[in-house]
């Protein structure tokens, strides 16, 4: 099973984003989204996790792994789960 940072740079590269376009998008700073993706930093924060998942429009159990990436469409976006 892959990590989340796996999942997050997976996920990041298939919108086709750098890791500092994604912190732009989140509000997350860019050291936190390196480290994820490097595995020196292993679980972020909820709040971190939740901006995360929001920017990307994934379901926060996609990101944390609960649910394969290909499976993203049968569930709800993180927007849809908490918010605008």
């Amino acid at each position: 099973m892959a990590t989340f940072g796996e999942r997050l740079k997976n996920i990041r590269e298939k919108h086709g984003w750098s890791q500092t376009e994604l912190a732009a998008r989140s509000g997350v700073p860019y050291e936190t989204i390196y480290r994820t993706e490097r595995g020196t930093h292993h679980e972020p924060r909820i709040s971190v996790a939740v901006k995360l998942a929001r920017a990307l429009g994934v379901s926060l159990d996609v990101l944390a792994g609960l649910y394969e990436d290909d499976d993203a469409e049968a569930f709800p976006t993180a927007m849809t789960l908490v918010g605008d």
